[in-house]
């Protein structure tokens, strides 16, 4: 009980619970399905397959860019346990599209292109919906480890997809892979129907669309939290997160792994997502916190560096481990800030426009990586991108705010 109390307090609250075990089930489902889409289409392209593969991830990113401002205000106008149902339903069609493609013989590239635009825009309003809706499931005292737990089912069911299709992937074909998929998702969805709890945001009923929709930029801009958040959060993703686009080379190229290869890395990820999660969980101290995010800043630009500098499976393996912790810890940290601080009457709207500046921006990383790759080493864009945002750590370091976050976290003002 102690254990628990410590590291799981969230899971005391049943309809936490509830989507939490939902959100897991869907996310390994999503995590598979996305290592065997990149594997699909990297033999799929009959030419350039890294820019294939990085339009993929830029269709299924892009969403990120312009559908969170209206999930943002939906998330505040109506109930956020509905919007999430929804969301889930949109992935749930575009896996059964997929795969009802794939098993008749008639998949094209144009149709996972066509397919990930849609899906993006179902895990961008899952996404806003299930961290606006959580904090109206737990007491204020539960929130940093709700968040925690939230980005544990993100990034450590990387571990739990791909590792469950890994060897399937090297054995059976891959329609079979996509079907199991499905199925997983499927159940995922039916959890998170079984979510009682309705809440939302407030709007000004006085106030036109254009008022309220932008109302969470306004108070974002305004915040040297937020703000400073938000910036690290878009280098971030830019420069070192959007490296999956990449992974297809890196095995096939670099480390002569195949599409097994592929798995493993993205299992490895998830492996070291897991790790971080579990270290996370009992943390609460803001400064702590903040420490946490620039050691983590720090980590997440070596990881990718020594990704690059990686021959060997086993040794990219370990290097994707440390990635996974540092870019886990990273994320989690900076999403455990933002909603430290946000009002709750207009959490769907912040919380949309952080994810306008992670997935949203990242989506063109995403495809330029995959150009990139077609044309150098996939080691050499890894080792710029970490560098480059390494610079942009020690930079931060001679400005106020994010000084004064690396030093006590989130709450500032009574530094």
């Amino acid at each position: 009980m102690e254990i628990k109390s410590k590291f799981l307090p969230s899971l005391s609250h049943k309809d936490y619970r509830i989507m939490w075990v939902g959100h897991i089930v869907g996310e390994s489902s999503s995590w598979a399905l996305g290592a065997a889409e990149g594997w699909l289409i990297f033999n799929l392209a009959e030419s350039n397959p890294s820019s294939w593969v990085g339009a993929v991830f830029f269709a299924a990113m892009i969403p990120w860019f312009f559908a969170p401002i209206v999930v943002g205000l939906l998330t505040d106008k109506f109930s956020r346990r509905n919007i999430l149902i929804l969301a889930y339903l949109l992935s749930l069609f575009h896996g059964l599209a997929l795969t009802a493609l794939i098993f008749t013989g008639a998949i094209e590239v144009w149709h996972i292109l066509v397919l990930a635009v849609l899906n993006g825009v179902a895990r961008a309003t899952h996404m806003g919906a299930i961290e606006a809706l959580a904090a109206n499931l737990v007491p204020t005292n539960h929130l940093p480890n709700a968040y925690t737990l939230i980005s544990a089912g993100y990034y450590a069911t990387r571990l739990i997809g791909p590792g469950l299709i890994a060897p399937l992937m090297g054995l059976a074909d891959i329609k079979w892979v996509f079907l199991c998929c499905v199925i997983a998702y499927a159940v995922g969805v039916y959890l998170v129907t079984q979510v009682k709890a309705v809440s939302t945001g407030r709007v000004d009923p006085e106030k036109g669309l254009i008022y309220n929709t932008f109302s969470g930029f306004r108070y974002i801009y305004s915040h040297p939290v937020l703000r400073s958040v938000m910036y690290l959060v878009m280098f971030h993703c830019t420069l070192v997160m959007s490296f999956e686009s990449l992974l297809p080379a890196v095995s096939n190229n670099q480390l002569a792994s195949g599409g097994e290869g592929v798995a493993y890395l993205h299992m490895m990820i998830g492996f070291g997502a897991l790790i971080a999660s579990i270290a996370l969980a009992p943390v609460r101290g803001h400064g702590t916190l903040g420490q946490l995010f620039l050691v983590s800043a720090v980590v997440s630009s070596f990881g990718n560096m020594i990704l690059g500098l990686s021959a060997v499976l086993q040794f990219a393996l370990v290097s994707t481990v440390v990635i996974g912790i540092s870019h886990a810890a990273f994320m989690t940290i900076a999403t455990i800030m933002i909603q430290s601080v946000s009002p709750d009457y207009l959490r769907g709207r912040i919380t949309s426009i952080y994810l306008i500046h992670a997935g949203g921006l990242m989506s063109f990383s995403y495809f330029a990586n995959g150009v990139l790759a077609d044309m150098y080493e996939p080691s050499r864009i890894l080792t710029i991108g970490g560098i480059a945002f390494l610079i942009v750590v020690i930079g931060s370091w001679a400005i106020q705010a994010p000084r004064l976050i690396y030093k006590h976290g989130a709450i500032i003002q009574n530094s």
